[in-house]
């Protein structure tokens, strides 16, 4: 009894602590500008929201759609956008343990939870305004309905299955790879096949939620024009950038000594255990086909970015966890010595990640021009896109300008025009810059201003780069 009882307040601390690890500084780091669009497309009227689940290009209609009413009762800040991430964040960890336990032991899956709880890759998208962390407890939530329902059956099950299962690509639209990857599980699992007949019957009706998906995927893909903006990347390229990202988070390098338990456990994990062969191979696929099926589309369509993989992320961490138990039953003073040098460098990255300005600062470059700002001043944004941005920190009303588009001719033949009739009549110019390459790789901007206005202010943020010009 008094283990039982201490092993729960185990549990309840770990819970705890990383609530607390996810809602600390959750509003320290500046609104960057995806998160920004999270405000912007969930506040649109009713009607065009409800459009997106069936607009071409849209993703995570779903998770806009649930956001918009947490917002009008709460409002706006920064605070009140990311919460809801770091409640799903951390609704994810009793998830995970009860994961673990099913698939290796109750050991595991407090192993798993702790992992979770620090990870830093997790805390941060905990922390910021948008679908990945709960797109992490849904695609858990999915396949363990998917598992309860093989092993058990009912029609109740299976609909709970549909329901989270469709959910999961209208929260984000990759996350359609659960689908084959749970089709996977199946074939690896023959005490299921029994049940085939009802796993069909149910993979039909799915087919039904996602049609309005179906048609604009495949009339972008299949267009030869279309460009998503994503490099291509390699598959074992991509499996290294989604490893160590989902152990080292988004800032820092923790070096060969951070990755050494994790080494050591994954190896474990991979020829130690003598049992749960098959719950293994379940691990190895969620971890590895969702890349793999990614990469195949790639080859077509460029989309990598890491983030729209995090939810491979508790494959990895449940593996690791075995590791650490199996390595444990051989020599518990190294597996008590990889466990803590792990959980000090997840720590040490996610205390950086909460101390220091990592993403776009919109907030700094605003608090700066704001009150350095004239009645005759134009604000040029470089590159459009983040001029939302910046107008959730500095509302106005100014004048504004988008800077015009300078990457390829004719654009950049027509820039100094564009610009001579744009800041006509005004004095000065406040130059917001983030991400200008991708508009203006060459610094034309910044030469045609160097030769028509003087420089007379500058400053320089995290991502975002702030000048004044005195115009000639």
């Amino acid at each position: 009894m008094m283990r039982s009882r201490t092993w729960r307040l185990l549990l309840v601390g770990v819970l705890l602590a990383g609530w607390y690890w996810r809602l600390t500084s959750l509003d320290f780091q500046s609104l960057w500008r995806d998160e920004v669009d999270s405000l912007l497309f969930a506040t649109r009227p009713l009607s065009q929201v409800l459009a997106t689940f069936t607009r071409p290009g849209e993703n995570g209609p779903l998770y806009f759609l649930g956001l918009r009413p947490w917002l009008a009762v709460m409002g706006h800040s920064e605070f009140v956008m990311r919460f809801p991430s770091a409640w799903t964040g951390i609704l994810a960890l009793p998830l995970i343990y009860a994961w673990g336990r099913k698939l290796f032991g109750a050991s595991v899956g407090a192993g798993a939870m702790l992992l979770l709880a620090v990870n830093p890759y997790h805390v941060w998208y905990s922390q910021e305004a948008r679908m990945y962390s709960l797109l992490v407890l849904l695609v858990m939530l999915a396949l363990w309905v998917f598992v309860q329902a093989l092993e058990r059956g009912g029609l109740g099950r299976w609909f709970l299955w549909l329901l989270l299962t469709s959910a999961c690509f209208y929260v984000h639209v990759l996350a359609v790879l659960v689908i084959p990857l749970q089709l996977l599980w199946f074939l690896l699992t023959p005490r299921w096949h029994p049940r085939w007949r009802s796993y069909a019957l149910a993979l039909a009706v799915l087919i039904l939620p996602y049609l309005p998906l179906v048609w604009w995927q495949w009339k972008l893909l299949s267009d030869p024009q279309f460009r998503t903006g994503h490099p291509f990347v390699p598959l074992l390229r991509m499996l290294l950038v989604l490893f160590t990202a989902q152990i080292q988070g988004i800032p820092t390098r923790i070096g060969v000594w951070g990755f050494a338990p994790v080494f050591l456990f994954g190896l474990a994990a991979l020829v130690l255990p003598r049992e749960g062969t098959r719950a293994r191979w379940r691990l190895a696929v969620w971890w590895l086909f969702p890349p793999l099926a990614l990469f195949l589309i790639s080859l077509r369509t460029p989309l990598f970015t890491d983030r729209y993989m995090i939810w491979i992320l508790p494959a990895l961490l449940l593996w690791l966890a075995l590791g650490a138990i199996q390595v444990s039953r051989l020599n518990r003073p190294l597996a008590m010595l990889g466990i803590g040098v792990l959980l000090v460098f997840q720590l040490w990255v996610g205390w950086n990640q909460s101390h220091r300005p990592i993403k776009s600062d919109f907030r700094a470059a605003a608090a700066f021009v704001q009150p350095q700002r004239q009645a005759q001043d134009v604000l040029v944004f470089l590159i459009p896109y983040i001029r939302q941005t910046y107008q959730y920190y500095d509302p106005g009303p100014y004048p504004w300008l988008d800077a015009p588009y300078a990457n390829r001719e004719p654009d950049a033949s027509q820039l100094a025009a564009r610009l001579q009739n744009g800041l006509a009549g005004y004095e000065g110019v406040w130059l917001i810059q983030s991400e200008a390459e991708f508009y203006d790789a060459q610094g034309r901007m910044r030469q045609w201003l160097d030769t028509h206005a003087t420089l007379d202010a500058e400053a320089h943020f995290t991502r975002v780069d702030v000048t004044h010009y005195r115009l000639k």
